[in-house]
């Protein structure tokens, strides 16, 4: 028996007819992306919750930027920060846009520096994750004998190119590579806590990769984020609330016009590496 979708899920929009072969490229947006990406991104053409085997999705924007298509799933809600981190259903989600024919996803993070090198709104790419979480479903494969992937690279090395490339040319500097640690939150870090974090040789620390990326990897869909310094992590640093604001805000500026290069920039040929082979 399949259960009615919850109507609290359900966007105000919602579809009765829409075309399944729209894209094969998504954003997973987190944070204040997610009004920035109906405002600025290009032209919502529609919203559908996905009802799949793990539950209702959260909405997903249908979006055309000149000729070009692409998904946006909030992951936190359509018009806000309805579900914090820990309670987003991250199966739902990477299972929705599988069964949409999306084979790669950008995922976006604003993650909480554990070095004073890193500055508020400076871009950076995770290279590895150190996952923390404790209460999430990790896996498409409870209580079956496969879902033994190996985790290197952990990210779509295509798509880093791409990234890399792009987030160079409009960022201040080098993007730097990191280690990105996913705790299970939704309070923050203790300063000890952050201390462990140091030791463990993490950059960032957050709370969304995982197991969205562990995730996508199971359905062998290419996955990449793209983290944007949001705050240091408690004992790092001090910083004005005023100027921190300021400083994402410049950043965040940026999103835009990064989504159009960046779909203008992928390469043609998803097999140029192995995401769709991992299984």
């Amino acid at each position: 028996m399949v259960e009615e979708p919850r109507t609290d899920v359900l966007p105000r929009l919602l579809s009765g007819d829409y075309d399944e072969h729209f894209s094969e490229i998504a954003f997973i947006p987190g944070g204040k992306i997610y009004q920035l990406a109906q405002d600025r991104f290009g032209t919502l053409v529609d919203v559908v919750v996905k009802e799949t085997p793990f539950g209702c999705s959260s909405p997903i924007l249908f979006m055309e930027e000149e000729s070009r298509r692409f998904y946006v799933l909030p992951r936190h809600g359509e018009t806000g920060c309805t579900v914090s981190a820990p309670f987003v259903n991250y199966r739902a989600n990477v299972w929705a846009l599988k069964d949409l024919g999306v084979r790669r996803i950008v995922a976006w993070s604003g993650p909480g520096a554990l070095s004073e090198r890193f500055g508020i709104g400076d871009f950076v790419l995770p290279v590895d994750l150190i996952d923390l979480t404790r209460h999430r479903p990790t896996t498409f494969f409870e209580s079956r004998g496969i879902g033994l992937l190996r985790q290197r690279p952990v990210f779509c090395p295509s798509l880093a190119d791409a990234l890399r490339g792009i987030l160079e040319e409009l960022a201040a500097g080098p993007v730097e590579a990191v280690v990105y640690a996913v705790c299970e939150g939704p309070r923050f870090e203790t300063p000890a806590e952050v201390r462990v974090l140091q030791s463990m040789g993490a950059d960032v620390v957050g709370m969304t990769l995982a197991p969205e990326a562990f995730l996508a990897r199971e359905l062998e869909m290419c996955y990449h984020p793209v983290a944007y310094v949001t705050a240091y992590a408690e004992g790092v640093s001090e910083i004005g609330e005023e100027e921190r604001r300021e400083a994402l805000e410049e950043a965040l500026e940026r999103l835009p016009e990064f989504t159009s290069r960046f779909l203008e920039a992928l390469p043609a040929d998803p097999h140029a590496c192995s995401c769709e082979d991992a299984m």
